[in-house]
């Protein structure tokens, strides 16, 4: 794609959105009764669920590279297609998994936090406690 057509896109995906901001002052008027109702996630869907957004974290580079290496590992590894296995879904399923085990997260500093929840899981020494 050219610069061009990247200015032509951005400059559409702005119109879009001006577009989609403006709707709302077009309904002000009509009453609540005619209004369409917002939509909601069906049955036991949170909001948003499986959508990805994004969120910005600060790693080391030690911890970019080997989770480099690891979605190569695992996308060789594979047995059947699908979608692919990259950083960001490594990310994703150590963020479930701390969110599913967020009892075991106990500590005051990173280092703590890391401490506690690798002596949890029986691991002796998580990289974090290597730095220090």
């Amino acid at each position: 794609m050219t610069p061009a057509g990247k200015k032509t896109d951005l400059t559409n995906l702005l119109r879009e959105s001006a577009s989609d901001r403006e709707a709302p002052a077009a309904s002000a008027g009509v009453p609540a009764a005619v209004r369409p109702a917002p939509a909601t996630p069906p049955a036991g869907k949170a909001a948003g669920a499986g959508r990805v957004r994004p969120k910005y974290a600060q790693i080391r580079g030690d911890q970019q590279t080997e989770l480099d290496v690891l979605a190569r590992e695992l996308m060789d590894a594979r047995t059947s297609g699908g979608r692919r296995i990259t950083a960001n879904t490594l990310i994703r399923v150590a963020i479930d998994t701390l969110l599913a085990q967020r009892h075991l997260l106990v500590g005051n500093d990173e280092e703590e936090l890391a401490r506690n929840y690798f002596k949890s899981l029986g691991i002796q020494e998580s990289k974090t406690q290597q730095r220090s």
